[in-house]
């Protein structure tokens, strides 16, 4: 047995602990450049009326969109030091804490963006210790951003989406309060709850897993299949909303110990073809990648199939394993998210796109999956979602 583990950064976790943003602020700088796509909901003027009222510089960058592209990071990172500041502040979702990410890195460093961003048929530039600090504030409980070295960026020329790697932009705090997420709608929990899922799911699987990464993902899946239904069907429920945002946090945790494999490849190239949700394009390549790799890990995909609530008694490893994909299918269909491509216009006859951006700049995420794929069999996948 040989690995590492570390838990990065600072997480302080709780309801009401938003209150405790100020007295992290002041430690990193002078101003604070706050990225978000938060405009006008009360959840932001709540948060900006904490940090005037602890005598917190910032501006205010509210432009983020889902999928970040490379070119408005690179527009926001000249704001960045227009409006002199040093530090960053991520609040939303994934997009906000990964664009404000980004942005650390870019302000910091010479080359657009997409220079430092992986892929894998050129060089990819050194991001350096010049990034500038960055707290994250997470009003979803999907991405796990708050506590990772990954940032997910998108190119609108090429379609590709892909990230940055850097344990300079590990958030040095992270505010995860649950109260944030009480105002979050039903869809958007149910996405952001299924991305959650297939972090935890896909380190679990991964051929890179080990016994720290397995331990956080084991007790965020079995927290993902208790109490995300009841978060989607009653949103002010503050136990459910509790126990989704520690699992959101162990999940991402846990990608930082052994990462994503087939599903996140798959959905990374819908996210930049079709520009849909994250969470959405995990939820429809999940269930049919489970279908696909049971057998390649029969005991984990047995405990799987437990944890997502499946009853096992009496049945061998191999009978349970085989409920792991039926059981991803039951709390889809319970919280709303049991959909296909068509429902998204996607057509036949743009699969094989799908299929070679997966194998063109997708590589290492294939390669850490517990059954390695080839292309006919990714492209049948993507079939049976259709």
């Amino acid at each position: 047995m040989n690995f590492d583990c570390f838990i990065p950064g600072k997480v302080i976790f709780g309801s009401g602990r938003i209150k405790e943003l100020p007295e992290h602020a002041e430690k990193l700088g002078k101003k604070a450049f706050i990225a978000t796509s938060l405009k006008g909901l009360d959840v932001l003027d709540n948060i900006l009326k904490i940090l005037d009222d602890g005598g917190i510089k910032y501006s205010v960058f509210s432009d983020v969109k889902p999928n970040p592209l490379s070119t408005l990071i690179d527009k926001a990172a000249d704001i960045f030091k227009k409006e002199k500041c040093d530090y960053l502040i991520g609040v939303g979702g994934g997009s906000s804490m990964d664009f404000a990410k980004a942005v650390a890195i870019r302000a910091s460093h010479p080359e657009d963006i997409w220079n430092y961003v992986y892929v894998p048929y050129r060089d990819t530039l050194e991001i350096t210790d010049a990034c500038f600090p960055v707290i994250a504030i997470t009003t979803t409980s999907g991405t796990g951003s708050e506590v990772t070295k990954w940032s997910v960026v998108s190119n609108s020329k090429t379609f590709e989406k892909s990230f940055l790697e850097s344990d300079y932009i590990i958030p040095r705090v992270a505010i995860v309060d649950p109260e944030l997420t009480l105002g979050l709608p039903r869809f958007l929990t149910a996405a952001t709850g299924m991305d959650a899922l297939s972090h935890a799911l896909e380190s679990y699987i991964n051929i890179n897993a080990n016994p720290f990464s397995d331990l956080t993902a084991e007790q965020s899946i079995r927290l993902i299949a208790r109490y995300l239904p009841e978060a989607v069907a009653n949103g002010n429920n503050l136990e459910a909303r509790e126990k989704i945002a520690w699992a959101n946090t162990l999940a991402g945790i846990t990608i930082e110990h052994a990462g994503t494999t087939l599903i996140h490849a798959m959905g990374h190239v819908l996210g930049g073809r079709l520009n849909i949700d994250h969470g959405i394009a995990m939820a429809l390549c999940m269930e049919p990648v489970v279908r696909y790799s049971w057998t390649s890990n029969i005991e984990k995909f047995a405990k799987l199939a437990e944890f997502m609530g499946e009853d096992v008694y009496g049945l061998t490893i191999k009978e349970a394993a085989k409920l792991a994909a039926p059981a991803i299918k039951k709390l889809l269909q319970e919280v709303g998210l049991d959909i296909s491509l068509s429902d998204l216009g996607v057509k036949k006859e743009m699969i094989g796109d799908f299929v070679d951006d997966a194998f063109h700049y997708l590589g290492p995420m294939l390669d850490a999956h517990s059954k390695i794929p080839t292309k006919d069999e990714v492209k049948e996948l993507y079939l049976s979602i259709l």
